[in-house]
C-alpha cells in the first residue's frame, strides 16, 4: 500500500491579513498598554519582577529598552475590541547588517488568532529588511506557520541562544525585485 502525504493547510497571505491589523513604532504614549499587560501577567522578562509599582516599571523599562534599536506595537481587533495585542522590539545588529528580534511579548487579551494575525502582519512589513530571530520549541509551531506563508525562511538551528535548549533559527524572505 502507497504512503498518502495528509493535506497541508493552504496559507494564504491575503486570507491571514483580511482582518484589521496595524504595525506601528512605538511611542512613549504606548507605555501605558505594557504597563496594564504587566498587570495583568505579561511577561516582560527577568528584570520585571512581580508587585512593580507604575514608577519602577517605567525605570526598567526605559533603562531596558535605551539599549535597543526598535520597537513595534501590534494592534488587533481583540476580545476587548481594537487596541494593542503586542509588542517585539529588535536591535540592529553589530555592523548594521542586520536587524535581530530580541522579543515579542503579547498581552494577555490577546487571542490566539491575534498572535498568528500579529505576526504574520508584522513580519510581512519588515520582511524588506533583513531580519533574523530564535523560536524555541514552544514558539516553533508560529513561526511555521508564517513560513507556509512565504514570508520567512528557516535557516538553521543554534545551540548558544538559549543555554540547555535547541533554538530554531529564521529569517525574512527579501520579496524578488
Amino acid at each position: 500500500m502507497k504512503h498518502v502525504k495528509p493535506p497541508q493547510a493552504k496559507w494564504r497571505l491575503k486570507k491571514t491579513l483580511a482582518r484589521r491589523v496595524e504595525v506601528r513604532a512605538m511611542e512613549p504614549n504606548d507605555l501605558k498598554y505594557l504597563w496594564a499587560a504587566y498587570r495583568k501577567g505579561a511577561d516582560f522578562g527577568e528584570a520585571f519582577v512581580p508587585d512593580l509599582d507604575a514608577a519602577a516599571f517605567r525605570e526598567r523599562f526605559e533603562a531596558i529598552s535605551s539599549g535597543l534599536s526598535e520597537g513595534w506595537i501590534i494592534t488587533a481587533d481583540t476580545k476587548e475590541g481594537y487596541r494593542p495585542a503586542g509588542v517585539i522590539f529588535g536591535a540592529v545588529a553589530p555592523l548594521g547588517a542586520y536587524l535581530v528580534i530580541v522579543s515579542a511579548t503579547w498581552f494577555p487579551w490577546a487571542t490566539k488568532r491575534n498572535v498568528l494575525e500579529g505576526t504574520v502582519a508584522f513580519l510581512n512589513t519588515v520582511r524588506r529588511l533583513p531580519v533574523i530571530w530564535y523560536a524555541t520549541d514552544e514558539h516553533k509551531r508560529l513561526y511555521e506557520v508564517c513560513c507556509m506563508h512565504g514570508i520567512v525562511r528557516r535557516v538553521g538551528t543554534s545551540f548558544v541562544v538559549f543555554p540547555g535548549r535547541p533554538a530554531a533559527v529564521y529569517e525574512t524572505r527579501m520579496p524578488d525585485k
